[in-house]
């Protein structure tokens, strides 16, 4: 497993490992986590391109829907979603040489995909390779570049197909690419606002452009493109929004009774949150989402040097310092039992730390 150092761009020496994999393979599948996101749809399906340049034979396997205000990416390369019992996908699973999981770092991330992946290990041939940047990777693959200090998966695929350029002699970002990891680094940056955006970012961003990429065309389908579905429930979230401990908290629950009223879906939720720190007072937001499985997905997210990802934690979630979630394998009404005072708990220790003389005193 490959963890650089803080604040640096891995070595063509670095990514070797990967660029071999890839180049000793012919038939590749890619995958990303459950309930996609930018980062991951943007960064599989750049690498696609580039490797279907370099002559493989690549295709992508999710194991969720593409949300709608991403559906833009199967325009540029084919999304497959992986369903049960899908005996095609199986095959073709079994038969590949290498399986590419981006943006997640724990086997159980990308789902029911896994057990066929495992199986198609066992028998010998599959090999099995990561690029990811969240915290605690579990080593699950035969080949993992896990550098938590970028910004996005987006920032080191952008790095890896640089190398992987210099290492083939071959152009590999076209403008397609080069739209679909601006994407992903700007998803998972906030629009280049979360404190992980180096100036490095910026600059990556810049000459993504130059490559081609389109930024207006990025933006008007992420952020652009609610169907009247997402818009109703938004209407409705806003209005059950709750601010607790003077400001501190803002708290959300979507029931499946407001999805099944508006007639919209999970990932109509993902935007909801970002209202949730429009409050200039409130330090952490929470969005406690009731699935149809019964389970419930819980979206954190904070300001400043709040540590959401540490609360994700003790769930078994994960994520970033200001973006962080988990899902919990009991129903919404208790998990929003169980968090609760946790949540409470966590901010006031955090907000009661960065106000201490302690952590704000000046070193000469």
């Amino acid at each position: 497993m490959i963890i650089p150092a803080h604040g640096r761009t891995l070595t063509l020496q670095e990514w070797q490992p990967v660029i071999d994999e890839m180049l000793q393979a012919n038939q590749i599948i890619l995958s990303t986590h459950e309930n996609s996101d930018g980062d991951g749809l943007g960064c599989e399906v750049a690498l696609a391109l580039a490797l279907r340049s370099l002559g493989k034979e690549v295709s992508i396997f999710n194991p969720t829907d593409v949300p709608a205000n991403y559906q833009f990416f199967r325009d540029i390369y084919d999304i497959r979603i992986f369903r049960d019992r899908d005996e095609e996908a199986i095959q073709e699973i079994c038969l590949a040489d290498l399986f590419i999981v981006v943006d997640a770092n724990r086997h159980d991330r990308i789902g029911k995909i896994w057990p066929h992946v495992e199986f198609a290990r066992e028998l010998g041939k599959l090999r099995i390779a990561c690029v990811d940047h969240h915290l605690e990777p579990e080593d699950f693959a035969d080949v993992m570049v896990c550098e938590s200090y970028a910004s996005s998966t987006g920032e080191l695929v952008s790095d890896l197909l640089i190398a992987l350029e210099s290492a083939t002699g071959t152009e590999l970002i076209s403008p397609d690419s080069a739209s679909a990891l601006y994407a992903a680094i700007m998803t998972d940056t906030g629009s280049f606002r979360f404190p992980k955006t180096t100036p490095y970012v910026y600059r990556l961003a810049g000459w993504l452009v130059e490559k081609g990429a389109n930024p207006e065309m990025v933006y008007d389908h992420i952020y652009n493109s609610l169907s009247p579905e997402a818009l109703k429930l938004l209407g409705l979230a806003l209005t059950s929004i709750k601010l607790l401990d003077g400001g501190l908290i803002s708290w959300l629950f979507i029931s499946r009774e407001m999805l099944e009223e508006t007639g919209s879906k999970l990932f109509d939720t993902d935007i909801i949150i970002r209202y949730l720190l429009s409050v200039p007072t409130v330090k952490v937001a929470v969005l406690l989402v009731e699935m149809q499985d019964g389970r419930a997905k819980v979206s954190f997210r904070s300001r400043g040097r709040i540590p959401v990802n540490e609360l994700a934690k003790q769930y078994d979630g994960g994520g970033h310092m200001n973006a962080a979630g988990c899902l919990l394998q009991m129903s919404a009404e208790k998990a929003q039992r169980v968090i609760y005072d946790d949540v409470r708990r966590f901010t006031r220790d955090q907000v009661d730390a960065l106000e201490s003389p302690l952590f704000n005193r000046k070193v000469n």
